[in-house]
């Protein structure tokens, strides 16, 4: 009888021991046979052109005068622009050049541009002086659709304001303008 215990002892010793080392049973370890499922995700990327602004006319005003009081200029924003005196301002005939400033926008084909233009009074400083000019600007667009060659032109013009005693001599400055893809 006590070698049947021992048989029976045994024999269940060496079952246990063979589970352990058969495939696809493992208590001990977790799970003994991964599965593998393949996820496809899709990757975008939209390569396009860098946007580029290129000056090709300054804003100019021309020639003008103050009368007793205050007036403006004003210089329309396009392509053939339009000068206008107002209040006591008058436009002397002008040798020097007229303009709108004009810039032209570059980039990808039919692409939406936006455009800034700043909206503050800019001050225009006498050439040698200490006096100084407003401006207030405009311009043509605020947005633009570039066409098939991927560009177009916006115009800026602008309003100087004037007074009496203003000091003669010319007037400059700077403004800055900005576009964006849409």
């Amino acid at each position: 009888m006590y070698l049947c215990k021992r048989m029976r002892s045994s024999a269940k010793h060496r079952f246990l021991l063979s589970m352990l080392f058969l495939s696809g049973f493992s208590l001990m370890y977790g799970q003994s046979q991964t599965k593998y499922v393949p996820l496809t995700a899709q990757l975008e990327i939209e390569v396009i052109i860098p946007i580029s602004i290129a000056k090709e006319s300054n804003l100019s005003f021309g020639f003008a005068s103050p009368g007793p009081g205050t007036g403006t200029v004003t210089v329309t924003a396009e392509e053939n622009p339009q000068r206008t005196a107002s209040g006591v301002a008058s436009l002397l005939p002008s040798t020097g050049i007229v303009s709108a400033g004009k810039f032209r926008v570059t980039g990808t084909p039919y692409a939406s541009v936006n455009i800034t233009v700043p909206d503050w009074i800019h001050t225009l400083n006498h050439q040698g002086g200490t006096s100084s000019l407003n401006l207030e600007l405009t311009s043509s667009a605020t947005n633009l659709q570039l066409g098939a060659a991927g560009e177009d032109v916006f115009y800026v013009g602008g309003t100087v304001t004037m007074w009496w005693g203003q000091e003669l001599g010319q007037y400059t400055g700077t403004f800055t303008v900005t576009v964006s893809y849409d």
